[in-house]
């Protein structure tokens, strides 16, 4: 019983935050920043006008760190401009990457899927990133059911032509310090055609569906720091036991553990299994709320909240409330430190 109450609770997640992204007017990028559609960057790529990546340069004393931000399940960057707005006023270069988001995770693989299709989440996380049949760098060649996402479309792809076309755009922002670059020039990915990032000055962000995006790549590449809201959703659930997807349990991440850090509403749904994902990657415990105290929390990686949604109408309102606009108080953001902590200070 308490297994299907708790898928329900899910799906309801799952379409609270495709309803409040596709009908709430959300607040406007951060200032000096780039709206751009993603196929303006590589042709191949599905064109997305009104909901494009949002890339915006540090101020203030910066960083040398790009922080990639990926949005949950049918949402897209302009829902998440205060915590980008944050990061980028605090020295952080920032992209909001629009990338396929239409199918939750929970959706792509459902818990009836775990005896027969135990690796259904790393499929689909890893089509998702790399795209459908292209090797990651460990040979795994992804065909997930649940999408259909050419290489050009890939979160992969996506990234390494924005920041490329942003480098050449915009030549005193600096961009360019995040490719992999020397005196002969930029190092190709032979994959997509384009200068590959220097993923040790990366910081991956996400929130629930792009939490598994963040934490997928730092899987296959070492980055500076992984950032996780409300997320992964990466578990299979047989009533009250919690299986954590196999890609995390067998560990073999690029990133240590030591550069993982959550965030969790404690009246989110998936609190408890995200939990125990975080545990599964050696996150150190025990959970902190920041609710009190100030940063770093005794240096957390496991950080809770139990703030009131500020979308009190919104049936996930615990679940966005960690990161969404409409639904994190404040302004600024109660949780503004709690960001900078994830993402690195």
């Amino acid at each position: 019983m308490r297994g299907r109450t708790m898928r329900a609770a899910l799906a309801a997640v799952t379409t609270a935050v495709a309803v409040l992204s596709a009908c709430a007017t959300p607040v406007g990028p951060p200032a000096a920043s780039h709206t751009v559609d993603p196929c303006t960057t590589d042709p191949a790529i599905t064109c997305d006008a009104a909901f494009g990546h949002i890339a915006t340069p540090g101020s203030g004393a910066l960083r040398g760190r790009l922080v990639l931000f990926f949005n949950g399940t049918g949402a897209q960057p302009l829902a998440y401009t205060k915590l980008l707005g944050a990061l980028a006023g605090s020295g952080y270069h920032t992209i909001g990457v629009r990338y396929p988001s239409g199918v939750g995770t929970a959706s792509a693989c459902p818990d009836a899927n775990a005896g027969t299709q135990p690796d259904c989440h790393r499929a689909f996380r890893a089509e998702t990133v790399f795209g459908r049949g292209v090797p990651d760098p460990e040979g795994y060649a992804a065909d997930s059911p649940a999408v259909n996402v050419s290489p050009a479309n890939s979160v992969v792809n996506r990234v390494l032509q924005l920041v490329e076309s942003l480098r050449v755009a915009y030549p005193s922002e600096g961009w360019g310090q995040f490719q992999r670059r020397n005196s002969a020039g930029c190092q190709v990915d032979p994959t997509y055609g384009e200068c590959d990032l220097d993923w040790s000055k990366v910081v991956v962000m996400g929130h629930s569906l792009g939490a598994g995006v963040a934490l997928y790549l730092s899987k296959l590449h070492r980055v500076s720091r992984v950032g996780m809201l409300s997320g992964p959703f990466d578990e299979y659930r047989d009533g009250a036991t919690v299986t954590v997807a196999p890609w995390i349990a067998e560990g073999g991440f690029a990133t240590g553990s030591a550069a993982m850090f959550g965030l969790s509403h404690t009246g989110e749904p998936n609190d408890e299994a995200q939990t125990a994902a975080w545990n599964a990657l050696g996150m150190a415990g025990p959970r902190v709320s920041v609710d009190s105290g100030s940063a770093p929390w005794g240096g957390a990686q496991q950080l809770t909240t139990s703030i009131t949604p500020a979308c009190l109408t919104d049936v996930a309102g615990e679940h966005n409330s960690t990161a969404q606009n409409l639904c994190t108080p404040g302004d600024p953001p109660v949780l503004r430190t709690a960001w900078l902590t994830l993402a690195g200070g």
